[in-house]
Formats: structure tokens, sequence, C-alpha cells
């Protein structure tokens, strides 16, 4: 194949050094806002009194007793905030994890009966464990900013060598306040019930926890084989299994981090039409710009490792579709966006290109909503593929949203970002 660099302005120190803000990945798990106080709690029933209390709770109780939990949530020294679930939303759960074989219009015996004898034990606490933040957080101290905010579970990621380190689970509200959310679930029915140990909130269906890291959960997508590609190219001569490779990254179990990748479709997309511009810039006939991007795109994945691609381009796409913050000073992949939590109103997010060009604007996110649910989520380049006006590209829609995994949350979208003219 005929070599055509992609020449793009953004092949600069700042994408060598995208991710050197990494050195104490760590500092994540200290982005915890301030404790929400001492809301007055009930001098009746604990937390597993009162659930067990509430008919509408039955089926939830039941994972409770299965989860063998009951004794930490009846303890009166200590102080929690639990997501329940109605029997409604336990039937939603049960359902679909069982692929309908538990139909939702199923007697509570039967779905009673597949918790007490057919859901395992560890998964039962395992559930319950991420559903449990040790501190009260009533509905009013949640807060409504962009993103949302991490808390630590009673799940211990490392319980023989870092006992204290937890999964986080995250809390938000909408805009308007009127709908929380834990993760991209709705609360639902009756929230901030008030026991002697804690609070209750109930959300729509079970938030259940995230069981793969990011690496095995973007190895498992058959359309992100040119993301994966661009993850190795990226890699090239990077320290591995250090915080500057992105390939560890993904597979580092402690971040709280966001990826929206590009799709297969929408990297064809973009290395034919870079390719065919270069081509014509370059003094190519139509016709000769056409054939040379369309063997660029036939070459497949493996376009992204060749000589036409600098590394450095390749590492500056990456950094460009994982978002960023420097609540620690500095850029990290440290927020959790789930498709629920991007505004209603166009906002500007950084990336991990911020950790060396502190001053670009990032990527622009908007979302439509139906009811509580995120119906259109959109991410915007700061750049058309060919020029133009700052954020005049066509939006990247997601295609494929709040793919949750242990250290992240993995979006795909149509289009791929572009940080600057090229």
């Amino acid at each position: 194949m005929k070599k055509l660099n992609f020449n793009t302005k953004f092949a600069g120190a700042m994408l060598i050094a995208a991710l050197l803000i990494l050195a104490s990945c760590n500092k994540a798990l200290d982005t915890i806002p301030t404790p929400a106080g001492t809301p007055t709690i009930s001098s009746t029933g604990n937390i597993a009194a009162t659930i067990a209390a509430n008919p509408d709770d039955s089926l939830f109780y039941r994972m409770l007793v299965r989860s063998t939990l009951l004794p930490l949530l009846a303890d009166s020294s200590k102080r929690f905030t639990i997501n329940a679930v109605n029997n409604a939303g336990m039937k939603i759960f049960i359902n679909a994890a069982t692929g309908g074989a538990v139909p939702l219009a199923a007697p509570n015996a039967v779905f009673s009966g597949f918790i007490s004898n057919s859901l395992p034990i560890a998964s039962a606490a395992g559930i319950v464990q991420y559903n449990i933040v040790g501190q009260l957080l009533p509905t009013s101290v949640i807060p409504t900013r962009f993103p949302n905010v991490p808390y630590a579970t009673q799940i211990q990621l490392d319980p023989v060598n870092t006992p204290f380190l937890r999964m986080t689970t995250t809390f938000s509200k909408s805009s308007s306040g009127n709908i929380s959310y834990v993760n991209n679930i709705p609360s639902f029915g009756q929230n901030d019930q008030i026991a002697s140990n804690g609070i209750i909130h109930h959300t729509y269906t079970v938030a259940a926890p995230p069981t793969q890291l990011l690496s095995n959960v973007i190895a498992a997508k058959t359309n992100l084989s040119y993301f994966r590609q661009a993850l190795i190219r990226a890699d090239s001569g990077q320290v591995a299994n250090t915080t500057v490779s992105f390939g560890y990254l993904m597979g580092f179990g402690v971040l709280n981090q966001t990826v929206i990748a590009p799709s297969d479709a929408a990297f064809q997309t973009f290395i034919f039409t870079v390719v065919f511009g270069k081509a014509l810039q370059a003094g190519a006939t139509p016709a000769q710009a056409n054939a040379l991007a369309t063997n660029a795109v036939a070459a497949g994945p493996a376009f992204l490792m060749t000589n036409n691609v600098s590394t450095q381009q390749v590492r500056g796409i990456i950094a460009y579709h994982i978002l960023a913050s420097n609540f620690t000073g500095s850029y990290a992949p440290n927020i959790r966006v789930f498709s629920v939590n991007v505004p209603t109103a166009p906002a500007l997010v950084k990336t991990l290109i911020n950790g060396s060009a502190a001053a670009h604007p990032g990527v622009r996110a908007v979302a439509t909503f139906t009811g509580p649910v995120a119906t259109s989520v959109t991410f915007t380049g700061f750049s058309a593929l060919l020029g133009g006006a700052p954020f005049s590209d066509t939006p990247a829609n997601v295609i494929d949203k709040d793919n949750h995994g242990v250290n992240g949350v993995l979006h795909i979208i149509d289009r791929v970002l572009v940080p600057l003219p090229l």
C-alpha cells in the first residue's frame, strides 16, 4: 500500500504525555465527597427488621437471608445506606437473570424459591454488599453535578493485601433534582426510609456489581477490532504494565474511568475520509484518492499498525476517547459517566488529552431523556475531520451504552472524535 501519512496536527508532545499524570492511580479513590452529616434516624427497627416488615420487600428480604448478611444489617453499632428493591423490581432482575425461565407473571413463591434454592449464596452476597454504603446518604445530599459521585461499597477488591480498598458504586441526581440514580438505575418507590442504623432507598431493579474489567468487556465486543488494534499501536514503545500503557489501564482494577470507543464502522469512515482528503491535497485525482482510501479501509485494523499513521497519532486518538478530571490536581481517568449522568444541555468534558494540554476544551456531551432514561447520548469532537469551526463535526451517537466494568464504563460511538483540525 502506498504510504499516506495522516499528518495530523495533534501528533505533538501532548499525545505522548497524556497518561503521565497517572503515577498514583489510587488517587481516583480519594474523590469521595464530604460526608453527608448525620440525619436523624429512627429509634425503632434496624435495616434488616424494617425491610422484613415491608410486604413489598419480601423478595429482597429473601435475598438478604440468602446472602447471610442479615446480622450486619441488624447491627445497631453500624451506620449504612442500602439500595433495596421492591418485589416488582426483583422480578425484573430474576426474569432477566434466568433468561426468561422465571416469567414475570409467576407467583411470588416461584421467585422466592429461585432466590432460596438456585441463586448462589456468593452471588446474593455480592449483590447485597454492592448495594450497601458505609455512611448515611439521604437523597437530599446526593449532588446533581456532573459527573456523578463514587462511594465505597462493602465489596473488598483485595481483601488480603488492601482490605480497605473497596469497589465503588455511584450516586447521582438529574439536573432537575427530581430523579436519583444508582449507576444508571433510577430510584423507584420509597426512598429515605429511616431505620435505627441507617437509610433505605429503593431502586427500579437490582444494581448488580460488575464482574469484568474493561479489558475483558472491550475484548468481547465484536465491533471494536479497530479500537483494540489502536490500543496495541498506542502502547508501542511504552513501558508495559505501567500507567503510561492504555492496555494496562483497561485492566487496572481500581480505576473509575469512562471510555467512549469508536466502532469498527466509525474507524473505517475516519480512515477513508482522512486518506481521501490527504490524497487530494497531495495532487491525486478524485478517482485515485478514492482508490487509495478504499485500499486503506480494505486493510482492516492492520492499517493502524502501518507507517501510514504514527504511534503518536494513534495514541492521541485513544487519549481523546477517555474522559478525565483533575479532582486530584492533575488530569486522570477518574470519572465513571453513565448515560444518565450526561447533561441535557451541551457540556464540555475533559479527556486525557488535557494531561499535557490543560487548556484543550475536551469533548462536548449532551443527552436526551425520555422519563428517567437517556434515550440519546452524543459526543462531539473539537474539530471536524477536514478542518472547520470548533465542534462543527457531526456528533457521534452512542450506539451501545453503559457497559459496566469493575474499573469503569464503556460506551461505543459511531464516529471517531477529532481533538484538533486534521
